[in-house]
């Protein structure tokens, strides 16, 4: 009979959504029978081919909530039995492992950390909070699976979690035949990307201006949708773009949309990996990519893409104006990033180490862990 393997995630779109979807969707039925936990408003657990049971898990830490969902969620461990917890997101491994604490039989443990922690905004008591709690935790958790390196290194440098404990497995792309170029008129320069800060979109825009007074033909498309949506159209008023850039919200036809960008670019400002941007690389768009976070393991900087300073919207505009000068190199960084990332992030690949880690024998976690070290 097929094991059972429950995931478990918070509210989320984007690359948890996508990332989940492909696990569920590609897990081998023969010997795994998934079933998603998720919030009662998550519309796309629908897309996932399995039992689903909703559980009310929010975003945001509340103490208290967040306690009655651990409790809630012990039940329905109890009654579904799975030999595997897959856990997807900090805040689902807090009130997920809570859970799991409170079991005798407890499954195996699987946590995916999809972001950095810690970012400019965190004050200095969850700085001291939080890698405590995470470290209490770890004796309920088998494995935590990151999905870039640069995300492992602030996991034990920020954390202080132990590098033995932690497996980095690169999320896999479901990919579409590649299309190749696609004859058009003008240039078509695009990010993909969710309106929030950390995506820096206001810093593709900057850079916008900027190559727009060197190719004044130059259209820039916007793909997504978020909190920062009124304060773009400011700086889009600012600069006078209204009529080269287009907001075109949020697509599911995306990724068929970027293929016929001439240049892709994405300014994020914190970024674990870049989903949107291998994509982008799969169809042969060039790139240029921010300098940060696991953006520089799919960018080299060279070969697959150009990389420009966090921020600098003139290193940014720079790159960018260097590729539409340069149809040569543009198109041979664009073959590189599509065989690149062709070869080295299939869903193929990730899910034979996901489900790897899920066949792998471990003590057994009934038993108490290491005290972890404070």
């Amino acid at each position: 009979m097929p094991e059972t393997v429950a995931y478990i995630v918070r509210p989320a779109e984007g690359g948890i959504k996508s990332h989940v979807l492909t696990l569920i969707n590609g897990l081998d039925r023969s010997k795994f029978e998934p079933v998603l936990i998720c919030p009662p408003d998550t519309s796309w657990a629908k897309e996932a081919n399995c039992r689903v049971i909703r559980l009310n898990l929010v975003g945001e830490i509340r103490p208290w909530r967040d306690f009655w969902t651990a409790v809630r969620l012990r039940f329905i461990l109890w009654r579904i039995k799975p030999s595997v917890l897959h856990i997807h997101s900090t805040k689902a491994g807090l009130v997920g492992r809570l859970a799991v604490a409170m079991m005798r039989r407890r499954p195996k443990v699987i946590l995916t950390v999809h972001s950095f922690v810690f970012d400019e905004r965190v004050g200095k008591w969850r700085r001291r909070l939080v890698p405590r709690i995470e470290r209490r935790l770890l004796r309920y958790t088998d494995r935590i699976v990151a999905v870039s390196q640069a995300l492992r290194d602030e996991l034990v440098s920020e954390m202080g979690l132990r590098p033995e404990k932690i497996q980095v497995i690169y999320n896999g792309i479901e990919f579409t035949p590649y299309i190749g170029p696609k004859p058009h008129e003008g240039i078509r320069i695009g990010t993909v990307a969710r309106l929030a800060p950390q995506k820096g979109v206001d810093h593709f825009l900057r850079a916008a201006a900027l190559v727009k007074k060197r190719f004044p033909e130059a259209e820039f498309k916007v793909i997504g949708d978020g909190p920062n949506r009124y304060w773009l159209d400011m700086i889009v008023r600012e600069h006078g773009l209204e009529d080269c850039v287009e907001f075109m919200g949020f697509r599911r036809d995306a990724l068929q949309v970027a293929a016929g960008w001439d240049v892709f670019v994405l300014a994020s400002t914190r970024e674990t990996f870049g989903l949107a941007l291998a994509e982008a690389m799969s169809q042969g768009v060039p790139v240029v990519a921010s300098d940060i976070g696991g953006i520089p393991e799919i960018v080299d900087g060279e070969t697959t893409g150009l990389l420009a300073e966090v921020g600098n919207a003139e290193d940014f505009a720079e790159n960018i104006c260097r590729l539409l000068e340069d149809p040569e190199l543009a198109g041979r960084i664009g073959k590189a990033g599509n065989e690149f990332v062709r070869a080295s992030f299939t869903s193929e690949g990730m899910m034979e180490e996901i489900q790897g880690l899920y066949e792998r024998q471990t003590p057994n976690v009934e038993q108490e862990g290491e005290q972890e070290r404070e």
